[in-house]
């Protein structure tokens, strides 16, 4: 069966074929721990698990789940008295949207516009101008994880959460106890990581932006929105299969970059982190194995 995950405030959120799970460290030091069953929105019709289709509906699924159990998490570290209010929560999204959107659509593509100009000469053929824009794209990406670990402590404790899912996940895949002491020898990557996804996403998009052509600064900008859901949905098909061939010198070239990327997104984690990330793993498999479901192929394809 495969599973899942990812960091939230000061816990770990997994999730494998029909449930969610979630373990938070709270004020106290004690841990929460709660978890529901789920049913993935590609189960629901044969055309959502069509390849590429499954992928982009998974993708918002994930994102939808994330911020659910970060809003959660984030209640529960805070404690009863600090408890965001949801107005807070959906200023926070806002933001968080807009931010998304000047960094890594609007500036890429002002930037292009104005090194052509500083250059002297308008990029104009649509694949050097979109390898350009995705070099911005990119260089942007890695400079946000940078200043954002350098910044905040908290992200630093999110990273090493984020360490510990991978690595309860990878005790899990080599069929070991989930005990905090078989994670100590795995490293933090993980092959279906989100942050090697995130990369895939912006590589892939300097080929089908590419197909677009370079009008009017608005229409590219709209015609990216319009064809993110492609891109997300081809990232997931690769990560996927990247996943499956594993032992393949090719696919080992393929993923290196995500890997060598999870550096800064992922932190070595300290075992009572650890401890909550088989928690909540611990959870959502017991729930499998007591409802005795058997997984559905489309959703047994988890996004880390």
């Amino acid at each position: 069966m495969r599973v899942g995950g990812q960091a939230i405030m000061e816990g770990v959120l997994m999730r494998s074929p029909n449930f969610w799970g979630m373990a938070v460290r709270t004020p106290s030091g004690d841990m929460d721990l709660r978890a529901e069953r789920f049913r993935s929105v590609t189960r629901r019709s044969k055309l959502f698990r069509l390849p590429i289709i499954r992928g982009a509906l998974s993708l918002g699924e994930t994102l939808w789940l994330g911020m659910k159990a970060l809003t959660i998490s984030t209640n529960i570290a805070l404690g009863e008295e600090e408890e965001l209010s949801k107005k807070e929560i959906a200023g926070t999204l806002i933001f968080a949207l807009v931010l998304g959107f000047g960094l890594f659509l609007v500036a890429p593509v002002l930037g292009t516009k104005g090194l052509g100009s500083f250059l002297g000469n308008s990029i104009e053929h649509p694949v050097i101008f979109n390898l350009v824009e995705g070099f911005i794209r990119i260089a942007i990406f890695i400079a946000y994880l940078l200043a954002i670990t350098l910044l905040s402590k908290d992200i630093k404790r999110f990273f090493a959460y984020h360490g510990a899912e991978h690595k309860a996940i990878k005790v899990y895949e080599r069929d070991e106890e989930l005990v905090p002491v078989n994670a100590r020898k795995l490293d933090t990557s993980h092959v279906r990581c989100g942050t090697s996804f995130v990369l895939y996403v912006l590589v892939l998009s300097i080929l089908v932006f590419s197909l677009l052509g370079v009008e009017g600064w608005l229409y590219m900008l709209v015609s990216r929105v319009i064809v993110i859901p492609l891109v997300a949905g081809i990232a997931f098909e690769f990560i996927m299969w990247s996943a499956r061939h594993q032992d393949s010198a090719l696919v080992r070239a393929l993923v290196w970059p995500g890997l060598q990327l999870q550096k800064l997104t992922t932190r070595e984690p300290s075992d009572d982190m650890v401890e909550i990330a088989m928690a909540s793993l611990k959870k959502v498999l017991s729930m499998e194995k007591e409802a005795e479901i058997e997984p559905n192929e489309a959703t047994n394809k988890l996004v880390i």
